[in-house]
């Protein structure tokens, strides 16, 4: 089940967390299409899920730095997104598989009124985007953009 940190009243344009490159143009288009339609950001931070055979302290522990790191991550995002348009997004932990964490959290969360992600730099599309602009499509009750990886910032800003 999907943790909504934070409640939000407007409309959520939701980005996926990752390590990728990619990720900063997804989080650069989201901020500005949200700035440019008084609507908010939200980010979704996915933690796969774990199968400790530790006992104990130990499993509890590693538990915790699992969401300590995620909690991080988020943050680091959320002071680029109000250094860019002032707002501090929201905020979507959720464990599993990233694909069945982000069908989860949208579908629990009708704020969310779309998914924007970002396309690679290369000629093929990452296994979310392949997905979900294939069989998965059917899973979405939001639209999905994809902004190219190919853009460069500066550009982001005027296809809006």
């Amino acid at each position: 089940m999907s943790e909504n940190v934070s409640k939000q009243r407007r409309a959520v344009y939701l980005i996926v967390a990752d390590k990728t490159e990619e990720f900063s143009f997804a989080l650069r288009y989201a901020t500005r299409a949200a700035e440019l339609n008084a609507a908010h950001v939200g980010i979704l931070y996915v933690m796969e899920k774990h199968d400790f055979m530790h006992w104990g302290d130990i499993e509890t522990r590693m538990r915790q730095e699992i969401r300590q790191e995620a909690e991080q991550i988020l943050w680091n995002h959320a002071r680029r997104i109000y250094e860019l348009n002032g707002q501090i997004p929201g905020f979507y932990l959720n464990h599993g598989s990233v694909v069945d964490a982000l069908i989860e959290t949208i579908d629990e969360n009708p704020e969310i009124k779309k998914l924007i992600l970002a396309g690679g730099q290369g000629s093929t599309p990452g296994p979310l985007i392949s997905y979900l602009s294939g069989k998965g499509l059917s899973r979405l009750r939001v639209p999905m953009t994809i902004v190219p990886g190919h853009l460069q910032m500066e550009q982001i800003d005027t296809v809006l």
